[in-house]
């Protein structure tokens, strides 16, 4: 069975085997310095360089053995669409948006992204020429969501007063992105992604609470998920930090995984039969820091808990060792 297979399964609920590993890139960035150095390719090149975006991608996929193809390294490409102004980083440093399109108000419009040009067509180009090199491997697409990407268009604290001072406009905007999201979802469909990953770290427990979670972020992540969502395409949404006081609300979305930073503990979550497939959540300091034998641990750890979707919590850190990577790997190799 080909790990495309594998991971197909595995997210579906179906038996495979033996669990995905899986790291979707994007705001879970799955790229290290030391694969980058041997490769000869690496940041900030790779944000922008279809080539280089593809053979990075391609060779991360080789060295930790992973079942997917994740790229791109960043989840900038969408607010540069809408204008936003980004700093590339650099080797180690993922870009970040400096300065806000919308007014500290929220008066206005944002402008009309175009997905097909630009940063964001050269990710549709790179995942075309992957879908072509590599069929045999699972091939992720992704998403930020509307709240965390209205949050890179405008000041942060600002979308989080809006939540009690200007919900209408909020709203306003959030609905605006949601459809723009959902055309860049189905231009990633077509250009052959298997999985769509709608990253969402804005949306915590901690910073929204149930309620503003089920007026601002529920709705939005339900109607791209529904939209883009179609034979041939499964939907996961990732959540950080302690969904504790979301988990009502994250029960009802309409996606196939739900991927999980490592303070939660999904193993209990797997054993409330939740409509969806849990998703996660080996740290990424203990990724970047443990002992293979560490992270091996708490690998199999999850696997015995039900976890059949085996991640890297919230990414992984660029200094993290390849051989740390491959532990994942070498740990859902021993149930097959």
């Amino acid at each position: 069975m080909s790990s495309r297979q594998i991971l197909l399964d595995a997210v579906g609920g179906r038996d495979a085997g033996r669990a995905a590993v899986l790291c979707p890139g994007g705001m879970m960035s799955l790229a290290v310095a030391e694969v980058m150095a041997a490769e000869g390719v690496g940041w900030p090149r790779a944000h922008c360089d279809e080539e280089a975006m593809l053979r990075l991608a391609l060779a991360m996929q080789e060295a930790a053995g992973f079942d997917n193809v994740a790229l791109p390294f960043c989840m900038t490409v969408e607010a540069e669409a809408y204008g936003a102004r980004v700093d590339m980083g650099d080797a180690v440093t993922q870009p970040r948006v400096r300065g806000a399109v919308l007014p500290a108000d929220g008066s206005g419009e944002l402008p009309e992204p175009d997905f097909r040009c630009g940063r964001a067509g050269t990710v549709l180009a790179a995942m075309r020429k992957a879908r072509a090199l590599r069929p045999d491997l699972a091939l992720v697409g992704n998403l930020v969501g509307p709240l965390s990407l209205l949050g890179m268009l405008a000041d942060p604290l600002q979308v989080l007063r809006w939540t009690r001072k200007r919900p209408e406009t909020l709203r306003r905007h959030l609905e605006r992105i949601s459809q723009d999201l959902i055309e860049f979802g189905r231009l990633q469909r077509e250009a052959g992604a298997d999985l769509l990953c709608i990253a969402e770290p804005t949306a915590t427990g901690e910073i929204l609470g149930g309620a503003k979670f089920r007026s601002f972020a529920l709705p939005y992540l339900s109607r791209i998920a529904e939209a883009v969502r179609a034979p041939g395409l499964a939907v996961i949404v990732h959540i950080c930090g302690d969904v504790g006081a979301v988990e009502r609300e994250l029960f009802e979305l309409p996606v196939d995984a739900v991927s999980f930073d490592s303070m939660v503990d999904i193993g209990s979550l797997a054993q409330k039969e939740p409509p969806w497939q849990v998703m996660g959540n080996v740290s990424a300091f203990l990724l970047e820091t443990g002992s293979a034998d560490r992270i091996q641990r708490r690998c199999r750890t999850l696997l015995r808990r039900g976890v059949r979707l085996l991640a890297p919590a919230c990414g992984v850190i660029p200094t993290t060792p390849v051989a740390h990577l491959r532990a994942m790997r070498d740990a859902a190799a021993r149930e097959e």
